[in-house]
């Protein structure tokens, strides 16, 4: 038997060692998808109690949520941390970032297209120290405000917190904003509209608890209780 020649040797080796690189590749492709979490879980799991976790659920039409690349999942504590150093810019506050959560559920398949369910809880800082008050919305409001637009409630409070340096004269505005972005689902409006109050008056509430706000910003304990909306 004649011996094998370098060359051949060496083309041999390439190919095991082509097949071994080609082998250790990862092939699942589930090892490429968002990671799967509840509607408790979403905003760094802080956000939402469990009774508003069930209307996400409703709202969503979806019991599994997923947390996207390339979308922001910010937690209470992290969006707390924005609002405060957004009071503290004094007359740049109208000029800070606006802290935000995305929330997608499963994908769904709609009209021959992917859809993935979203919403968005957003949370907007406002101070009498931005100067010109008429001119800044909210700045001039006190006191729980409740609005809101199709698929959107808003709920505006006051908060005074050593952490944050607000004070009784000069409080921390906070809006926050559920926004409702999945225009495919159940479009009753009537409906969805106690899990729209329910979802940001806990956003809210979750909010003036981790900033430490006085009297928890004056926001009533249950979402029924919140004032009527204005307009």
């Amino acid at each position: 038997m004649r011996p094998l020649s370098a060359a051949v040797v060496g083309l041999v080796s390439l190919g095991v060692l082509a097949a071994g690189c080609t082998a250790s590749e990862p092939d699942d492709p589930q090892l490429q998808e968002p990671k799967v979490v509840s509607a408790t879980q979403v905003c760094g799991g802080t956000l939402f109690t469990p009774e508003a976790g069930k209307a996400l659920e409703r709202v969503l039409q979806s019991t599994e949520f997923v947390i996207r690349e390339d979308k922001v999942d910010l937690s209470t504590a992290a969006m707390a941390k924005q609002l405060e150093e957004a009071y503290r810019s004094g007359k740049e506050v109208r000029n800070m970032p606006t802290p935000d959560c995305d929330v997608s559920g499963k994908p769904k398949e709609i009209d021959g297209f992917g859809h993935y369910p979203s919403a968005q809880v957003r949370f907007k800082a406002f101070s009498k120290n931005a100067g010109i008050p008429d001119y800044v919305p909210g700045a001039t409001d006190s006191g729980v405000k409740v609005g809101g637009r199709v698929r959107q409630r808003s709920v505006a409070f006051d908060c005074v917190s050593p952490r944050v340096g607000s004070t009784a004269e000069v409080p921390l505005r906070i809006t926050a904003t559920f926004f409702n972005k999945f225009d495919k689902g159940n479009g009753d409006e009537a409906v969805l509209d106690k899990d729209y109050f329910l979802l940001v008056h806990t956003a809210a509430l979750s909010m003036a608890k981790e900033l430490g706000c006085a009297n928890n910003g004056g926001l009533p304990d249950r979402a029924d209780a919140l004032p009527p909306m204005n307009g």
